[in-house]
């Protein structure tokens, strides 16, 4: 019997169900940053009798406040739907939550495209934010919980990658309705915003043919439908008899039941735990400043002010759209790809998100320098340097942060905790944004450049913090991660030996996982990897 070959895990039914569930990552980018183009649209400032442009007085007052409270509103509902799932998504499961933000985000986009008022708009966001808040929790999370170790990097990705996708959409939808301005102004601001629903409600409609998260099912007992689950996601000519299915149910199984040992012996329960037990608190900790450290490391600051600061650039009219565009492009077809990629090339986490947050001090510093010194003048080089290291910025940000934040934030919980660690970390993103975005337009209006000291000074404090404290997770499964973090793990499948490994593979041959001989097999597998010091 040979050696499984690691590329071999993933079937065609896991990549095609990777690729659907990443619609929701999709809507989340497209929602996220619809606002951007948004406010490049000039009809939709005259429909709301807000002052426009920058220069008309009352701006820096209604106007930025708007445009303030319209991003403020969206993290707050993100950062509701982030807790939400912190109960959710272990109580109702990870499918049923994806239909949920799904069926938010159709509303909230429904309220925001055809708002009467702007009170209407404004209760949109935040029901949009809402579902979005969900959806960018439950979606990496059950991508996670859904990918073998070898290739959870690239799979995984496909969140950020389909986020950036979103991304780019609205740009390039906001970019041609402004085209529209003068013959309907009304239509150039209001389709974009009706293009939200596209995405969520194909994936509302799809979510009933995907199949439960393997890791929830075994926690509620259903131990049958997760194997087999298990055997679709991992089938492979090279794999006949099914063995990293076995491995993978058989692992997860057993360090359930070794984690729920461990806990009843604390006395606490799971949501007591989470900040009593120390490897969990280290856990809420580092998922907490994850997500808020790369999101204060500035891409949503410049993705959605991205016309504003073009136009301090000196930009004009649709260059700003169209800039945006292009940016967003970089990043959908090239950086957010290319790092998903790296990340089973690489294999460690922490190397990709540390040179990428250097990336992102160097060049907003730089930026920095040439707003300062540049903007509002007409020194065309100085500019066009200012814009060269908006995209300089993304390359560091989409390729080495991007799809790291995630990516780490799924890897990092155990099974029992994972939805109140993941929600928790994602509520960290919102609040971030809720912060940033609150702020941005009105410090920029205000002190300029001086706001850009934010990012920057953040970066010099984060980047020691990720170096000394974050733990590494590549190449390891879920339940293998644990021992990095001080916890025991109760089967090794993908940091042993080739010899043991084999060893293991021979024991579960000819086993029936979900029976109860298994519990021999299991016993005897405990007993070699003991004798080879695992």
């Amino acid at each position: 019997m040979g050696t499984i070959k690691s590329g071999s895990q993933t079937s065609r039914y896991n990549r095609l169900v990777t690729v659907f569930v990443a619609l929701g990552s999709f809507t989340y980018g497209y929602c996220a940053s619809i606002i951007g183009s948004t406010i490049g649209q000039p009809g939709w400032y005259a429909y709301f009798s807000l002052p426009y442009p920058a220069t008309a007085p009352g701006y820096t007052g209604k106007t930025t406040h708007t445009i303030a409270t319209a991003n403020g509103l969206f993290s707050a509902g993100g950062a509701v739907g982030a807790l939400f799932i912190m109960w959710s998504a272990e109580k109702f499961g990870r499918k049923v939550n994806i239909q949920l933000g799904a069926g938010l985000s159709v509303l909230g986009g429904v309220l925001q495209g055809g708002a009467a008022t702007l009170a209407m708009f404004q209760a949109g966001r935040f029901i949009s934010g809402t579902g979005i808040g969900v959806l960018v929790t439950i979606c990496p999370m059950y991508l996670s919980e859904m990918s073998s170790p070898f290739v959870r990097g690239w799979l995984v990705g496909h969140h950020a990658i389909f986020l950036v996708f979103g991304y780019m959409l609205s740009a390039w939808t906001g970019y041609g309705c402004y085209f529209a301005t003068t013959s309907n102004p009304s239509f150039a601001w209001r389709f974009p915003l009706c293009l939200q629903v596209l995405s969520p409600a194909i994936l509302l409609l799809g979510s009933p043919w995907l199949p439960r998260s393997p890791r929830w099912l075994i926690s509620k007992g259903h131990v049958e439908e997760a194997y087999d689950v298990l055997k679709k996601l991992r089938m492979s000519a090279d794999d006949p008899q099914d063995l990293v299915a076995k491995e993978e149910f058989w692992q997860t199984k057993k360090q359930l039941e070794l984690d729920n040992k461990k806990l009843a012996e604390t006395g606490y329960g799971v949501w007591t735990a989470v900040w009593k037990k120390k490897s969990y608190r280290k856990r809420m900790i580092i998922g907490f400043l994850t997500q808020w450290g790369a999101e204060f490391a500035g891409p949503l600051i410049i993705n959605n002010y991205a016309v504003i600061l073009y136009t301090n650039l000196s930009q004009t009219g649709h260059m700003p759209l169209l800039l945006s565009a292009l940016w967003l492009t970089t990043a959908g077809l090239i950086y957010n790809p290319g790092g998903a990629w790296l990340h089973d090339k690489v294999n460690s986490r922490r190397k990709m998100y540390i040179f990428g947050l250097f990336g992102c001090l160097l060049t907003t510093s730089l930026l920095a320098a040439m707003t300062a010194e540049f903007s509002g003048t007409t020194n065309r080089a100085g500019n066009a340097m200012g814009i060269f290291f908006m995209f300089l910025y993304l390359a560091f940000q989409g390729t080495f942060c991007d799809t790291t934040m995630y990516l780490y934030v799924s890897e990092i919980f155990p099974t029992e905790i994972r939805p109140i660690g993941m929600g928790f970390s994602l509520f960290g993103q919102f609040a971030a944004t809720i912060i940033l975005l609150e702020t941005a337009p009105i410090g920029f209006a205000e002190v300029g450049w001086k706001y850009y000291l934010v990012i920057v000074v953040w970066c010099i404090v984060y980047i020691p913090m990720v170096y000394f404290y974050w733990p590494e997770t590549a190449r390891l499964s879920l339940e293998e991660i644990g021992q990095n973090f001080g916890d025991e793990v109760a089967v090794h499948i993908n940091d042993i030996s080739e010899d043991e490994k084999k060893r293991i593979d021979g024991m579960l041959e000819d086993v029936d996982v979900t029976k109860s001989e298994m519990s021999h097999a299991c016993h005897d597998i405990r007993t070699s990897s003991e004798k080879a010091g695992v």
